[in-house]
């Protein structure tokens, strides 16, 4: 079993890598702006993703328990400046900026419920 990581050190990277993403760079490009190594760059996108899909192993655990919030959500606590990611059974991924959650809870009730979408 690794080391654990220290948290603040853990949302430092996790904040690095989603900038990186959305920031249009390459990771050598972005890399190079922010002064930081590409190798260890790398080295905490993997071990982040690694913890996230073992956070959604625990998450599956309990829905199969029948620990599931209804309609088979489960509930997480959010931080500030942070995104919500939903992965469909399709392999789709969304990723939701908390700012904008109220908007995409309404698009997922109405689309759920089959009602027509309105602005």
């Amino acid at each position: 079993m690794g080391r654990v990581a220290d948290p603040k050190l853990a949302a430092v990277w996790r904040r690095r890598v989603e900038r990186q993403a959305g920031s249009g760079l390459s990771v050598a490009e972005y890399c190079g702006r922010e002064r930081i190594s590409t190798a260890s760059f790398y080295a905490w996108k993997r071990r982040l993703r690694i913890r996230r899909a073992a956070a959604g192993k625990q998450v599956q655990h309990q829905v199969s328990k029948g620990r599931a919030l209804t309609g088979g959500f489960v509930q997480v606590p959010l931080t500030v400046n942070a995104a919500i990611e939903v992965c469909f059974m399709d392999g789709t991924t969304m990723r939701v900026p908390t700012d904008h959650l109220s908007a995409t809870l309404k698009l997922l009730r109405t689309s759920q419920s089959g009602e027509a979408f309105d602005d």
